[in-house]
């Protein structure tokens, strides 16, 4: 199950609020009292979640400012794929102890397929709107892939390390054609044969993600676990072409069977510019076992 915390300096924040808004005249103190003794989402949206398929749920944090007494209730889940509704997707009630400020809510995805995307809406069921918070959170939501060891492949960066191609383990997402290269950079960092020396952070990605689409090589963008310069604040980041407008896309490609090439441009952020290894030959080889 994956929980998603809150900080808890905006929970004391809501409290505060809540707790000592001014009241004007009986009429509101009434309507102030009646929205404080209900629940409250702390935001409206939530960051993207990937649940896992042996266990697709997620939990959200539920708060109120009044913990006097036991309070539960229910909460309405909206499901959809695109403009579809999910059907079986399933949403627990809420329920605070006397003295309970903060409690959680269980959604369980089970329906969802594996490479869609879900948007879930979830709706309290306050009567009043709250003075902090939401009655209505949204988040987007994955089921991550069935992840299977091929075995032990190779990789190699020329950035990074020079052309020496160092054994990884390479993991297929069961029935698609995506791959994970798991700690691809630990070891030839580790040597230093790029002869980075203190460049070289104290960590890098932990694997890297690649999928064929159309006849591409796609990934999300990595960590090589050198900063330049020496500094944490240039990072450096190996990005798809894709990222950047008018660079080509062309050699991120499959060699053969077992061989794919990435073409990565390796930018800095700090400095809003790096090192341009889209052309021909790439930068990084990946072998499967």
């Amino acid at each position: 199950m994956k929980y998603i915390s809150k900080i808890s300096t905006l929970i004391a924040l809501l409290l505060t609020t809540l707790s000592f808004t001014a009241c004007d005249s009986e009429q509101e103190c009434a309507i102030y009292k009646e929205a404080t003794n209900g629940a409250t989402f702390i935001n409206a949206s939530l960051a993207n979640i990937t649940v896992s398929p042996s266990d697709p749920t997620f939990t959200v944090d539920v708060v109120r400012a009044k913990a006097d007494s036991e309070l539960s209730g229910a909460v309405t889940l909206t499901a959809t794929i695109g403009k579809e509704p999910l059907a079986g997707c399933t949403v627990s009630g809420y329920t605070f102890a006397a003295g309970e400020n903060i409690t959680k809510i269980t959604v369980n995805v089970s329906p969802l397929e594996i490479g869609k995307e879900l948007n879930v809406t979830l709706t309290l069921d306050n009567t009043e709107e709250p003075l902090s918070g939401s009655n209505t959170i949204s988040v987007t939501v994955n089921k991550d892939y069935n992840w299977v060891s091929l075995g032990t492949g190779t990789f190699a960066d020329v950035l990074a390390f020079t052309e020496k191609p160092y054994n990884v383990e390479i993991q297929k997402a069961d029935g698609f054609d995506r791959y994970r290269v798991m700690k691809p950079y630990e070891q030839g960092l580790k040597n230093d044969d790029g002869q980075w020396g203190n460049a070289v952070a104290a960590t890098s990605c932990d694997y890297i993600e690649f999928w064929i689409k159309d006849g591409i090589i796609y990934y999300n963008k990595f960590f090589i676990g050198i900063n330049y310069d020496g500094s944490a604040s240039n990072a450096i980041y190996a990005h798809h072409p894709s990222d950047f407008d008018g660079i080509t896309l062309a050699n991120n490609k499959q060699l053969d069977d077992k061989t794919f090439q990435l073409a990565p441009y390796y930018y800095i952020e700090a400095l809003q510019g790096g090192f341009d290894y889209t052309g021909e030959g790439g930068s990084i080889l990946i072998t499967l076992p």
